[in-house]
């Protein structure tokens, strides 16, 4: 009967414990960590170089977009697409800093001094004023405009009008007329009407 009640008792035992490798299994059940993408590199906005115009580039007296008179050289060199700067000959033989800034495909020249913008050169069709005056306008319509100037100056003669002050478009035509003086609206568009602009200068306006 002892030896029953002895084999009894280990076979309850038995039956009431866990094996060990039971409690093993469960303790080494990790849950998997979760995955964590790594961060993205902080990226530089890109910097548009169209030197603040969008679409139809439109000149007034100060300039064309951001290239005006007056702005620092590196002003403008942080907006405006820039091909050159470097010193150019200028009048009377003397050196001036020139510089190249591309705009809307076409590149546009402005004389520097003190590293300020001072003048910007025009010499293509595609840059107008926002009454489509540019490049190749017949002298005749500059001169029945109001307040139209004919004056002589560097390589012709300067027309000036009332509506864009800082802008003088040039023609080449005598200095003078053929009787001296200087030329008047009407004996320059008698003379000259059919002369084209071949180049303008924004200069700034000081009134």
């Amino acid at each position: 009967m002892k030896t029953f009640f002895a084999l009894t008792a280990i076979a309850v035992a038995a039956g009431c414990s866990k094996p060990d490798n039971v409690d093993r299994r469960i303790d080494s059940i990790v849950t998997p960590p979760v995955a964590v993408e790594p961060p993205l590199p902080a990226t530089t906005p890109r910097i548009s170089l169209d030197c603040g115009v969008t679409g139809t580039p439109v000149i007034t007296g100060e300039g064309i977009g951001e290239l005006k008179k007056g702005r620092n050289v590196a002003d403008v060199k942080a907006v405006c697409e820039t091909e050159s700067d470097a010193d150019e000959p200028g009048p009377e033989g003397m050196k001036e800093r020139v510089l190249v800034i591309r705009i809307a495909g076409e590149s546009v020249r402005a004389i520097v001094t003190n590293d300020k913008i001072w003048r910007v050169e025009i010499s293509n069709p595609l840059y107008r004023t926002d009454d489509s005056l540019g490049i190749d306008t017949p002298l005749r319509k500059l001169a029945r405009m109001r307040g139209a100037q004919f004056f002589p100056g560097e390589g012709g003669v300067y027309g000036f009008v009332a509506e864009h002050c800082g802008i003088s478009f040039r023609f080449s035509v005598p200095l003078r007329p053929p009787k001296a003086g200087n030329w008047t609206a009407a004996s320059i568009d008698k003379a000259h009407g059919d002369a084209a602009v071949d180049r303008i200068l924004l200069t700034g306006c000081d009134r």
